[in-house]
């Protein structure tokens, strides 16, 4: 028993090892310091250097016509700065009165917990983006769910440790 229990350990690493040579080959990894330059080490950007938004393709949709949801995170600074992304960078879709009705990333699912540090110049922006086809969808397994009934509602990116994004309001006509 424990010569298997080692045995599953070992090539568990060894997996992760191979998993993650190719990516800190192509560049998707970086070290979460980055990368240095003439001056040292690019500083961690603050909250007053960035500007995390969300956005809507449209103001308003009929029904059964894709919701377009995008979230950035933008260095508004005139100084480069670095951003530390988890994997789960997400938005999600609450009614007016406040209930959740979609998740990018479903609320029951497991994200990796790696974090990559990247590099922002001034006016920079990193982007995510995602299609809602107004159906209600919160947990793997559960979509889709019921066509949402029309109304006004809020979009808002999630960034991780670097905080959610400022909202963006947008009406379901039919």
């Amino acid at each position: 028993m424990r010569r298997t229990m080692h045995a599953l350990l070992a090539g568990g690493l060894l997996l992760a090892v191979i998993t993650l040579m190719p990516l800190q080959a192509h560049g998707v990894m970086r070290s979460v310091s980055g990368p240095a330059h003439a001056t040292g080490q690019v500083p961690a950007c603050t909250t007053s250097q960035l500007a995390k938004t969300t956005a809507t393709d449209q103001q308003s949709y009929r029904r059964g016509t894709p919701v377009g949801v995008s979230t950035s995170l933008t260095n508004v600074s005139n100084q480069t700065c670095r951003v530390n992304l988890q994997a789960c960078i997400s938005a999600t879709i609450t009614s007016a009165q406040g209930k959740l009705v979609w998740s990018a990333v479903p609320l029951n699912a497991l994200c990796a917990q790696f974090i990559v540090s990247q590099r922002l110049a001034p006016g920079a922006a990193v982007t995510r983006s995602w299609s809602w086809n107004q159906h209600v969808c919160l947990f793997i397994g559960q979509c889709p769910g019921p066509l949402v009934p029309a109304g006004t509602y809020v979009a808002q990116g999630h960034w991780g440790i670097e905080g959610d994004a400022s909202p963006a309001t947008f009406i379901l006509v039919r």
